[in-house]
């Protein structure tokens, strides 16, 4: 299997159980039986979801945040110097 196909099952699957916690989180007050208290539960909710955000996008930046199938190469760049050989005389060295 591919590393770019193991990512993105990972992301996929690590995506699919945050919405999924999220949709059980939001309906919950909806199907319970007992009395939900509106704005105690927002704010519960509004803090657990900060912290799996945060978790999800850790994760999520790990795998996606370098692509290690592609070749690296470097090039040498060149910026044009002047030379103490007069006006107009000008010569190009590489940058280390």
């Amino acid at each position: 299997m591919k590393t770019t196909a193991v990512r993105a099952t990972l992301a996929l699957l690590v995506v699919g159980v945050f919405m999924a916690i999220t949709g059980i989180m939001a309906v919950f007050p909806l199907v319970s039986n007992g009395n939900v208290q509106l704005n105690e539960y927002a704010d519960f909710f509004s803090k657990t979801a900060s912290v799996y955000t945060g978790i999800v996008g850790v994760i999520v930046g790990y795998y996606f945040g370098q692509r290690s199938d592609t070749p690296t190469t470097q090039t040498s760049q060149t910026t044009p110097t002047t030379t103490e050989g007069g006006p107009g005389q000008q010569t190009t060295t590489p940058n280390p």
